[in-house]
């Protein structure tokens, strides 16, 4: 029996959102290794021209915010243009805070669901007739252990999580008849800068390094096409809630 060979990653052009910093640049960094050509969307621009300087040839950027559509239909033309087709759709940017439900601003509310939610529906919408000509094409939604449990004080973000994860088993049933994988990644607690914490105040093992949840990304996007890891979990070991 023919044993099922692993997706290939050189030469498949990627889309990654919120890869400035954080998990979204390990992902990018991680990524390059397999020989992709990347396309980079974050708000910063400048932090992005830095990650493109260090990672070279095949890597393009675009500064939007993922909520702005006018803003990421120029980003989608431009990435095109330089890369042809998206094959690959990851959806790490996202947006959130620790703090009681009765203190957040109605504007603070509609941005953790437009940022975690509409966002990512939107952005999968105008890549699905890339990703139906695609031989192999994988969509990756990174979501949090939230999106599983909830959380007092994180009402809001938690509810939006629980929000993507729907989306993405949906879609997982609805889009394998094209043969478009998608995945969702749920993270624990992870140092990076998210919330505003500065790197390095949640180190192992008390928060997941970034550079290892980038390696389960790059895991999950090479198991062979018949195979789909439609959903993953992984936190810390001393992950004070889990």
């Amino acid at each position: 029996m023919e044993i099922e060979k692993e997706s290939t990653l050189k030469g498949v052009h990627v889309l990654i959102t919120g890869a400035s910093r954080g998990l979204g640049l390990s992902i990018a960094k991680r990524l390059k290794t397999e020989g992709v050509k990347l396309s980079l969307l974050a708000r910063n621009l400048g932090e992005l021209e830095e990650v493109k300087a260090g990672l070279g040839q095949g890597c393009r950027v675009f500064g939007a915010d993922i909520t702005d559509n006018t803003a990421v239909a120029k980003a989608l033309e431009y990435f095109r243009a330089e890369h042809g087709p998206v094959d690959i759709l990851i959806n790490n940017a996202g947006s959130g805070s620790y703090t009681p439900f009765g203190e957040l601003t109605t504007e603070e509310i509609d941005q953790t669901y437009s940022v975690n939610v509409t966002a990512v529906a939107r952005l999968i919408h105008a890549v699905l007739p890339d990703l139906k000509k695609s031989s192999d094409a994988r969509i990756l939604n990174v979501a949090s252990d939230l999106a599983r449990r909830p959380l007092a004080n994180m009402a809001a973000y938690s509810s939006a999580k629980h929000a993507a994860a729907g989306l993405s088993q949906s879609l997982a049933r609805e889009l394998k008849e094209d043969g478009i994988r998608v995945m969702l990644l749920n993270p624990g607690v992870i140092d990076t800068w998210f919330g505003g914490s500065p790197k390095g105040q949640v180190p192992p093992p008390y928060g997941l390094n970034a550079d290892h949840v980038a390696d389960v990304v790059c895991f999950m996007l090479t198991r062979p096409a018949y195979l789909l890891m439609d959903e993953v979990s992984l936190h810390p070991m001393k992950q004070p809630e889990f």
